[in-house]
């Protein structure tokens, strides 16, 4: 099993922050503006409610969870499959066979060029699948393993069966 870059936590811990800057940012506001403002002090005050949960739960989200992605995802490519092991919450395996895949990707945003990582996003007919956070030195070589494992059975008797 191979794992990804340590710097993934780093990277979802940013993402994740940026995403949540609305509700953190509506929070303050609630709190600064005056209860008057509402018409009613209920009102400010189940505002406060609704926001704080939020916000309690995209702290845990956003500080917490990340630390443990790197620990947990990864992957491992065999002959017959690629298989991507996800979740920190949910944790799930995901069997991709290499004869089903039909495209493959490689993706880097603006905020993983500055870590250094990529994404390789895996489609077939019914789905795609994405792994997020493989280090920039070892996507060719992936990228260039899974090509070489899904043209090794297209030119296999097996393929020709299956068509």
């Amino acid at each position: 099993m191979k794992k990804l870059d340590q710097r993934i936590n780093l990277y979802h811990f940013i993402v994740r922050t940026i995403g949540s800057m609305i509700f953190y940012a509506a929070f303050i506001a609630i709190i600064i503006i005056p209860k008057d403002f509402f018409g009613h002090s209920i009102i400010k005050i189940l505002l406060l409610i609704f926001f704080g949960l939020i916000v309690i739960n995209l702290i845990i989200f956003n500080f917490i969870l990340p630390w443990y992605i790197y620990s947990i995802y990864g992957f491992e490519l065999t002959d017959e499959y690629l298989m991507i092991r996800k979740g920190v919450l949910f944790r799930r395996q995901d069997f991709i066979p290499i004869k089903r895949i039909q495209h493959i990707e490689k993706f880097q945003g603006p905020i993983q060029t500055l870590f250094k990582i990529h994404t390789l996003i895996i489609y077939t007919a019914g789905s795609n699948d994405a792994l997020i956070g493989i280090p920039s030195s070892e996507i060719e070589s992936l990228v260039h393993d899974v090509r070489t494992r899904l043209q090794s059975y297209l030119d296999s008797d097996e393929a020709k069966k299956d068509e």
